[in-house]
């Protein structure tokens, strides 16, 4: 099935390296006690949609938006619980400072989360997240040969089953989209992620 264009897609990239990756995304782990995702991360600034551990992540001001559009293949199975909020108005840091600056950076970046204070306050004022379940698969070519960091350059279509706009890889783990899909985040989301042609092989 002819879907025309593909695209990867990633979260954008953030200054500061996994540090940033943190701030931007946090943590999303599956809960032991439910077996469901939770969120883990800074605030109160928050994208309104955005990948972390793999998870779709949308806030429900972008899943309202998400349903008025005339895209297929996402559903939204539940709410997300908010479990750990960590205040830290990173958004507002001079990108062009190290990081260094504003975290003490001798461990991990997850410890931003992990180590962080749960600012129970601001658990309440941080928007409702859903979690996006894409149904949908796409096959991939990985080219093993190729010693580019683009995906670009070593991830090629295979075969695309079913009618959709979004797409989990088999081959190769990813969220994979139409060119539909991505001109509407771009035009609702701007500047929230990367975009990857993936060409047919």
């Amino acid at each position: 099935m002819d879907v025309g264009n593909i695209y990867l897609l990633e979260n954008k990239k953030m200054t500061w390296g996994d540090w940033g990756d943190v701030l931007w995304a946090g943590i999303s782990p599956h809960d032991a006690f439910s077996n469901l995702v939770c969120i883990e991360r800074t605030g109160p600034f928050s994208p309104p949609l955005y990948l972390s551990n793999n998870n779709f992540i949308f806030t429900n001001e972008a899943r309202l938006l998400f349903k008025h559009s005339s895209l297929r293949g996402l559903k939204f199975l539940y709410e997300i619980e908010k479990k750990r909020i960590i205040k830290l108005d990173w958004h507002n840091w001079d990108d062009k400072q190290h990081i260094s600056n504003y975290l003490d950076i001798d461990g991990e970046p997850e410890d931003i989360i992990l180590k962080g204070r749960n600012d129970y306050e601001l658990v309440d004022k941080m928007p409702i997240y859903w979690l996006a379940y894409i149904e949908s698969k796409i096959h991939l070519f990985i080219d093993k040969k190729s010693k580019s960091n683009n995906p670009s350059d070593y991830i090629f279509v295979e075969g695309v089953g079913e009618c959709s706009d979004f797409f989990i890889g088999v081959e190769r783990t990813g969220i994979y989209i139409t060119q539909k899909a991505k001109d509407w985040i771009e035009s609702t989301f701007p500047n929230q992620f990367r975009y990857y042609l993936i060409s047919k092989k």
